[in-house]
Order: structure tokens, then C-alpha cells, then sequence
């Protein structure tokens, strides 16, 4: 049985995060939660933020791991994070939205340039940014949700 990519239980609404360690932790317990990643694929994502930045810009982060860290990952998979106030991931950048990242292989690259295509979308990341559930999420991600 193939897990999928992004579930319900990989989306959190509403979060607070007192530090961008603590944020990029959640996206990795959520992975972890999903059966994607092994647990040391967590510590592996807070390497590599702190290698460089995975803040991207239009208050979207994207946590992932480090290149060694592929061993530890399962199955390719996403977990978002929606936080309202935002988290700060230093140098004025805040994040608003995080979505963390395990992919096996090149994956990463296909993913990579999906979320940046979402977030480039002004309207489309206002969207994601005052949903109320994780279903909204998913919906505004597929491409089906309602204006």
C-alpha cells in the first residue's frame, strides 16, 4: 500500500511556534507520524537549517533534511504547517507557512518547484494562510478549493 503524499494528519492549522528549532521539530514529528521518515530525519532537518536557510521567501519555509539524511527516509511524503502569526526564521524572515519535506531519489525536485508555484500565487497562499481546517489545506493544494 502506497502512503500518500499529504493526509490530514500531516496538516496542522493555527500553530505557534516560540522558535523556528521548534517549527521545523513539528514538521518532522508530523513526517515521522506519517510513517515517511524515521526519527532521525528530525535532527537531520535542523541541520540542515542550520547549514542554510529554509526559508524561501513570501513567508513560506520549507524544512528538509540534509543529503546524508536519506537513509532515514521511508517513503516521500509532505507535512504543512500553518502559522498565523508567524515564526521567525531570522534575518526578518518570518514564516507563515511550512511545509516540510522527505523525498526519495529527485522527487524532491518536482515537489520543490510544485510548492514554489503555489506560493508565487498571492491569492493562492492567502488562501492557505486563513484556512480554517486541514481539509481546507489539502483542497487549496489539489487545486479544488473554492475561492
Amino acid at each position: 500500500m502506497e502512503k500518500s503524499l499529504l493526509s490530514e494528519r500531516s496538516v496542522r492549522v493555527k500553530a505557534a511556534f516560540a522558535s523556528k528549532d521548534d517549527a521545523i521539530r513539528a514538521c518532522g514529528e508530523l513526517l515521522l507520524e506519517a510513517g515517511h521518515v524515521e526519527p532521525g530525519y528530525v535532527e537531520a532537518m535542523l541541520e540542515r537549517d542550520s547549514l542554510s536557510t529554509t526559508y524561501v521567501g513570501n513567508g513560506v519555509a520549507v524544512p528538509h533534511g540534509t543529503k546524508d539524511s536519506k537513509r532515514f527516509i521511508r517513503s516521500t511524503g509532505l507535512a504543512v504547517i500553518q502559522v498565523p502569526d508567524g515564526v521567525d526564521f531570522l534575518k526578518g524572515n518570518t514564516a507563515r507557512l511550512l511545509v516540510g519535506l522527505a523525498a526519495l531519489g529527485d522527487e524532491h525536485m518536482d515537489i520543490l518547484t510544485e510548492i514554489a508555484m503555489i506560493c508565487a500565487d498571492d491569492a493562492r497562499l492567502a488562501m492557505l494562510l486563513s484556512a480554517e481546517t486541514p481539509e481546507r489545506i489539502l483542497a487549496i493544494i489539489a487545486g479544488t478549493a473554492e475561492g
